[in-house]
């Protein structure tokens, strides 16, 4: 494919830039957050901010309310949001639920649920992983037993993200323990008020909380919530996994990480020199940037794909290789950059909102913070999403099928 400079993109990552520079407040632009998503006040002020400009979909088509917006556009918009600091969005709203919603729903579920996106007053979670129901997620054994015009649901999902500060989740639930197991799952849309779910906190690796267990007890769900047919769940999970492969990777956070790596190589000394100076320490740099490089042309090759309309195999097959790439690659860069700062390395520090003000900064504490959290956060990227060997499960499977 061309992979020659494309100057309407060169327009708009400008006009992307010009708007945070003008639009993003100081006081929200790179802040160290303790999780992958920003603080919830941050994420719903950012989200109006983007809303009154005309982005407040910035994933979805312009039928839809989106911004219409292609493949490399949605990309080129990430990159520079994540390189002038803005918060995050609900990502579970916009690039998950969204498309379903917008593909599936019912006119009324529209009407119910969209607006909630657009100005971040319904904020979601997903409710698919269980306890033994990770990587193969058709086993899940959470069920939905019919009674009038309600679903009783029972049972427990796990590693339920943000679960504490939503107020829906979206869940799939086995209607139907008869069928085979594909065919026995519907997809319901629940709110998390409702009585009989409880949420109990799972803190990660990074000592931080963002994941939870959530448990169903006789919880009445109207069915007027469940998204298409009953026993349409597993066709619906697979448009909602299939979404979006060229964000697989996470090349915006790539991007950063390569950013940090190099301050870090330019500020620590190595005795009367600076670490960049060091030869084995830039050709390990440079080998991370090959790679980097390598990952940024498979996200523009899949991109194009996406933009064509190209689902078949080939698309899916080059989706996985990116998410295994990707996030392998995320856990050496992240590994390397604790060892290069030394004893430095070793210390979790906190962001600045959980410091004790009146304590002694140490001289390297701003380029050492949250560098080892993120390294112990992103031993979960080659899980969370379809581990690595189920990934390359599924390129085996389809290279078969080209």
């Amino acid at each position: 494919m061309d992979f020659q400079p494309d100057a309407g993109l060169d327009i708009f990552r400008q006009e992307v830039r010009d708007f945070l520079r003008d639009n993003l407040p100081a006081d929200l632009a790179g802040k160290p957050s303790c999780s992958i998503r920003s603080a919830l006040p941050d994420l719903v002020r950012w989200q109006r901010i983007l809303d009154a400009r005309g982005w407040g979909a910035p994933y979805w088509p312009k039928e839809h309310g989106g911004t219409g917006w292609s493949v490399l556009q949605r990309l080129a918009f990430d990159e520079e949001c994540v390189a002038a600091g803005a918060p995050t969005l609900d990502g579970f709203a916009h690039k998950l639920l969204g498309p379903v919603i917008n593909h599936f729903a019912s006119d009324g579920q529209k009407a119910e649920h969209l607006p909630g996106i657009f100005q971040a007053t319904r904020l979601w979670c997903q409710g698919f992983s269980e306890p033994g129901s990770g990587s193969d997620l058709a086993s899940l054994r959470t069920r939905a037993e019919l009674d009038g015009d309600h679903y009783v649901v029972n049972g427990q999902k796990i590693w339920t993200s943000y679960a504490h500060q939503a107020d829906w989740i979206f869940l799939l639930v086995r209607t139907d323990a008869s069928a085979r197991k594909q065919a026995g799952i519907s997809f319901l849309l629940v709110d998390m008020k409702t009585p009989g779910i409880t949420v109990r906190p799972i803190h990660s690796i990074d000592g931080c909380h963002h994941l939870n267990e959530t448990f169903f007890d006789n919880v009445r769900v109207p069915v007027h919530n469940r998204i298409g047919a009953e026993g349409d769940g597993w066709k619906i999970t697979k448009f909602l996994l299939n979404n979006e492969h060229a964000t697989a990777a996470d090349l915006p956070i790539l991007r950063r990480y390569q950013q940090q790596l190099r301050a870090l190589l330019r500020e620590l000394p190595a005795g009367a020199e600076r670490l960049l100076e060091q030869p084995g320490i830039v050709l390990q740099l440079v080998r991370f940037e090959a790679e980097l490089d390598a990952v940024a042309m498979l996200v523009k090759r899949v991109a194009a794909m996406e933009q064509a309309g190209d689902h078949g195999p080939a698309a899916h097959a080059l989706g996985s290789v990116l998410k295994v790439s990707g996030t392998e690659l995320q856990q050496r860069v992240t590994e390397f950059m604790v060892e290069v700062l030394g004893d430095y390395g070793a210390i979790a520090y906190p962001t600045p909102e959980a410091m004790d003000t009146t304590a002694e900064r140490l001289p390297r504490e701003e380029l050492a913070r949250g560098i080892a959290m993120e390294m112990l956060f992103r031993r979960a990227s080659t899980l969370y999403g379809g581990t690595s060997e189920v990934q390359r499960g599924i390129i085996a499977k389809l290279l078969f099928q080209l």
